[in-house]
């Protein structure tokens, strides 16, 4: 009867760490999943770029993002002026500088998406053309 018991205590401590390990797994999945929203944002809203210099400042991971994120809102803040002048001369120049701001704000969309998807797999890797250049470290 006294070994039942203890084998009773024993299985519900097994249990009970069990339980545990997985409520801190669940823990550590989010945690990663609300990092990877954080990084993402940095790609979708330029101007947020410093939110994983805030919100993680130890993470190296936060830093890449940041940089690539701040080069990408650099290049299309400096394109929109750019093509915003071209573009206001008229006539045959309006319509070829519309079209290559087309052409531009098409090739900034898909960098960004490189940009989330690298996120979402959990890869550092350089956005093509732009990832070169570092701007934070």
């Amino acid at each position: 009867m006294e070994e039942d018991r203890k084998e009773d205590l024993t299985e519900e401590k097994k249990e009970e760490n069990s339980s545990q390990i997985h409520k801190e797994d669940e823990a550590d999945k989010e945690k990663e999943t609300v990092k990877k929203i954080v990084y993402s944002l940095c790609y979708i809203w330029g101007i947020l770029f410093f939110l994983p210099l805030i919100l993680y400042k130890d993470d190296k991971d936060s830093s890449f993002h940041a940089n690539q994120g701040l080069v990408l809102l650099i290049v299309a803040v400096c394109g929109n002026v750019l093509f915003g002048i071209l573009t206001s001369f008229g006539g045959i120049m309006q319509t070829i500088f519309g079209a290559l701001a087309g052409v531009f704000s098409l090739a900034l969309l898909v960098l960004g998406i490189i940009g989330i998807v690298n996120v979402v797999n959990g890869v550092a890797k350089e956005l093509p053309v732009l990832g070169k250049i570092k701007i934070l470290k």
